[in-house]
């Protein structure tokens, strides 16, 4: 992990992805932070929702996607006396961070007015799924409904076979707003550190979901309403910015930008002679000529396999992609070499692959990671630092107070 925000406390009380990742990459930036869940009922409902389990595994990659390098503490916020050491908790924090709904918030006693009467100069973290205010504010909220659904990204990706928007490829509302929420995390506490000042940060997946589209919300603010779906692959204006399959059926993305790099790509697929061509000399040209270019293209790239094109292209002085499945992700090197995927370490010194959080410090990777703590696994742990004897720890795990 990096020390960047090491001596930095954070407790969390929250479930799910959306806001667990906010604290998972404070904990990453070398936060500790002490994950607070549920007694009852396996602690975090992501660690055993059926809807997202996948036999075999060793642990959830739902749950672990945005808890690891936590400490674990099972405490029962339903009763009295586990409130009372969640304030103690809070007394000395650093962040509270939360997805509870404000019923739940104001029934539990942390609510931001309530949390900022313990800890004045706190910063108070919350997500919600679509804000604090408007018709729909007290509404549940999850990443592909909330961000991805009514955000537009999906309604913009409808097929024009008349079939659903896609799925999302994996929870990007959850993950960039974790991302985010972190970030706006760090800039209160900077300006907590110039001016002693708490703070209150809120972000919701529905935000993250319109500032995603935010160049397509733009377009439709200044006037320019969408012809409809995309066009189908075989019709796309922009040859350069298309998929094409290979011998060996993978795909590959081109995403040449700039007519600066036509010629070099026309000499690289062996075609010469286009550069010149009346009907693909420039985009114009290649756009009122797609259908004809684009299955030229299909034959040509047909020819070869992925690895074939990958050698090929190795210095394309245009942006181009295979469609990389996630095991060959994981052992890409460029992936490994530059840390973007890193390795996360069980206690018994096994360990799994993952994608590290965004940004880098002090031109060096992550480093070592430890894995998602099990439910109550840090519990004695943390109740001896607010001065608990054994014994006494003892009595609150046979009073349900604790696990």
């Amino acid at each position: 992990m990096y020390d960047v925000m090491q001596g930095v406390r954070v407790i969390e009380v929250a479930e799910h992805t959306f806001v667990p990742a906010a604290a998972m990459i404070l904990a990453d930036w070398g936060a500790d932070v002490i994950k607070i869940e549920r007694v009852a009922g396996g602690g975090d409902a992501s660690r055993s929702m059926r809807a997202i389990q996948r036999p075999g595994l060793k642990s959830n990659p739902y749950f672990e996607a945005a808890n690891r390098g936590k400490r674990g503490l099972g405490l029962d916020l339903t009763k009295a006396e586990g409130r009372d050491y969640l304030k103690q908790l809070i007394v000395g924090a650093d962040v509270f961070i939360t997805n509870l709904r404000d019923d739940a918030l104001a029934k539990l006693g942390i609510t931001a007015d309530d949390v900022m009467k313990i800890n004045p100069t706190i910063v108070y973290a919350s997500g919600t799924g679509y804000g604090r205010r408007g018709p729909i504010a007290s509404a549940r909220g999850f990443d592909m409904p909330s961000s991805w659904t009514r955000s537009g990204s999906a309604f913009v990706q409808t097929p024009t076979n008349g079939g659903p928007p896609p799925n999302q490829p994996g929870s990007v509302g959850d993950l960039t707003g974790g991302a985010t929420l972190a970030g706006a995390i760090c800039a209160a506490l900077f300006r907590r550190e110039r001016t002693g000042k708490g703070a209150v940060v809120d972000h919701a997946l529905y935000q993250m979901g319109t500032y995603i589209m935010s160049q397509a919300l733009i377009q439709a603010s200044m006037g320019w309403k969408a012809a409809g779906p995309m066009p189908p692959r075989e019709a796309m204006p922009d040859p350069m910015m298309n998929w094409y399959k290979t011998g060996d059926d993978r795909w590959l993305l081109l995403c040449l930008l700039y007519d600066a790099w036509w010629e070099d790509f026309a000499q690289r697929i062996g075609h010469p002679e286009w550069i010149t061509d009346p009907k693909f000399i420039d985009p114009t040209a290649r756009a009122a000529n797609c259908v004809e270019m684009i299955a030229q293209l299909d034959a040509i790239f047909a020819s070869q396999t992925l690895a074939e094109w990958e050698e090929q292209f190795a210095e394309l002085e245009g942006v181009w992609s295979p469609a990389k499945s996630p095991l060959e992700v994981i052992a890409d090197p460029q992936a490994l070499e530059n840390g973007f995927v890193t390795p996360v370490t069980y206690p018994d010194g096994t360990h799994y692959l993952t994608g590290a959080s965004p940004a880098q410090f002090d031109g060096r990777p992550v480093g070592e990671l430890r894995a998602s703590p099990n439910h109550g696994e840090h519990t004695d742990e943390v109740m001896r630092e607010l001065g608990l004897s054994d014994e006494q720890i003892a009595e609150l795990k046979a009073h349900g107070i604790v696990i």
